[in-house]
């Protein structure tokens, strides 16, 4: 059991064996053949795992390719991964472009790039200023966006919900201003055929449906329909359709 194990390197273009390993680095063209069980994997050339890949840190610089499932402690991607099967990553950073085909689970998710994912993500905290596009259900406890691009959901569902552009709080510095500068200049903004939550606040949002507590509408949104039970506001540079007290 305290067999100690081996490192291994790509730097040009070469196949690894799968099987257990201390860290394995893929810094030109390498592709691992079989399931992968290490410690840590760094890609910053051309990687691919034709099998299930279980580490503890995985960092994708370059370009990463997994063709079964990822679970991992903590996963950074500031070039581009693709996964072909479910993710599992206690700590998610995006700052580039992730695409999941299928399920998400983690504990926390940051994302300043692009995430794709194909299925439902779910996770405690999910923050993002930059793009998104879920096919399922995004679901966390905590959901913070401030969107830096096309953000899309089917369903998005949380205990507390914050969506606002950058720099619309009350202590907005020249940061604020010009990230949320950049913000409307990319078009940035929420879409879901459904917002649910116990506490929400919304802008710059489009929606079928949004049903909750307490909800605040601020400016730049477009609701079908509101369903609340206990409070609501609505900013009056948005258009709600309908709106119900149950």
């Amino acid at each position: 059991m305290n067999e100690e194990r081996k490192s291994v390197s790509v730097s040009g273009a070469g196949n690894i064996a799968g099987g257990s390993y201390s860290r394995v680095s893929i810094s030109g063209a390498g592709k691992v053949n079989g399931d992968l069980y290490a410690e840590e994997l760094k890609m910053s050339g051309a990687g691919r795992v034709n099998g299930r890949c279980e580490v503890v840190h995985l960092t994708v610089s370059g370009t990463g390719k997994f063709e079964g499932a990822v679970i991992a402690d903590e996963m950074k991607v500031s070039g581009v991964a693709r996964v072909d099967g479910p993710v599992k990553v206690k700590e998610l950073k995006c700052s580039g472009t992730f695409r999941a085909s299928e399920n998400v689970s983690c504990e926390y998710v940051k994302v300043s790039g692009q995430l794709h994912v194909g299925g439902d993500l779910e996770s405690e905290i999910f923050r993002a200023s930059g793009g998104f596009d879920v096919h399922g259900l995004l679901s966390a406890d905590r959901i913070e966006i401030h969107p830096g691009g096309r953000c899309r959901a089917q369903e998005i569902g949380g205990a507390r919900i914050d969506i606002r552009r950058y720099g619309s709080k009350d202590h907005a510095n020249l940061l604020d201003s010009l990230l949320r500068a950049l913000s409307s200049a990319w078009g940035g903004e929420v879409q879901a055929d459904l917002i649910e939550g116990d506490e929400i606040y919304l802008e710059n949002t489009r929606a079928d449906v949004v049903r909750g507590k307490q909800i605040q509408i601020g400016p730049n949104c477009k609701i079908k329909l509101i369903e609340y039970s206990e409070s609501l506001k609505v900013h009056e540079d948005s258009d709600v359709e309908k709106q119900t007290k149950i």
